[in-house]
């Protein structure tokens, strides 16, 4: 038998593994921000539904993506750091990403309606959620069953081997941001409510075409944000 003081001594470590994903709780007056120019896209009309892979009738893009820089630039270092520490890997200064925000637009979710398994282009990916009407809360809480159940998000990964995490399956609450490789499989399943969910998605690349490099910096240099 092994001597347990010796065993005591034994050191370990555990390896990242997969894709990094990152929850953030955004402020209440980016929430605000958000809510209001959601609302105004949908007075608008601004269609978005032909460039998206959801079951969802009521899609919007923003008016002016632009105005959320400095929020989405400060959530976007939060997620360098993580990646970072997931990766055991730290910047050097100079090779720092430069993001770009290709896209954003709001989703109108209501009763039935669903986001099939698919992934994004660019770098990066992010969905908030805006508006979670508590009936949802209460269906998810009544469902039986081994997945997140209606109305949750769904992260998929890797070959499904029961003996790895190739899956993730949340419950979103108000306010809640996810950040994630835009390659990452996920989807949204349908909640069965007479209610209407309200979430924001966005795409992010990390580098600049030269065509675009000065409307880049020009967005960069009005709305830097915070640093971090």
């Amino acid at each position: 038998m092994p001597d347990k003081e010796k065993m005591q001594e034994v050191q370990y470590g555990i390896f990242s593994w997969g894709p990094c994903i990152v929850h953030i709780r955004i402020s209440e007056d980016f929430h605000k921000l958000l809510m209001e120019e959601a609302k105004a896209s949908r007075v608008k009309e601004l269609d978005y539904t032909k460039k998206l892979a959801g079951v969802i009738k009521e899609e919007y893009m923003f008016r002016k993506k632009e105005m959320f820089l400095p929020w989405v630039s400060q959530c976007l270092g939060i997620y360098d750091e993580a990646f970072q520490k997931h990766k055991n890997v730290y910047y050097k200064p100079e090779d720092k990403p430069n993001y770009l925000l290709s896209s954003l637009w709001v989703n109108f979710m209501k009763k039935n309606e669903f986001n099939p398994p698919h992934d994004h282009s660019d770098a990066l990916s992010f969905v908030i959620f805006l508006d979670v009407p508590p009936e949802i809360t209460k269906e998810q809480e009544d469902y039986i069953g081994n997945s997140g159940g209606p109305g949750s998000l769904g992260f998929l990964y890797g070959e499904g081997n029961r003996q790895a995490i190739t899956y993730q399956s949340i419950k979103p609450k108000n306010r809640d941001m996810f950040i994630f490789p835009a390659w990452v499989k996920h989807y949204v399943a349908p909640f069965y409510s007479d209610v209407t969910r309200i979430s924001v998605s966005g795409n992010v690349a990390n580098s600049v075409e030269l065509k675009d490099m000065e409307k880049y910096n020009a967005a960069k240099k009005q709305y830097a944000g915070p640093k971090g």
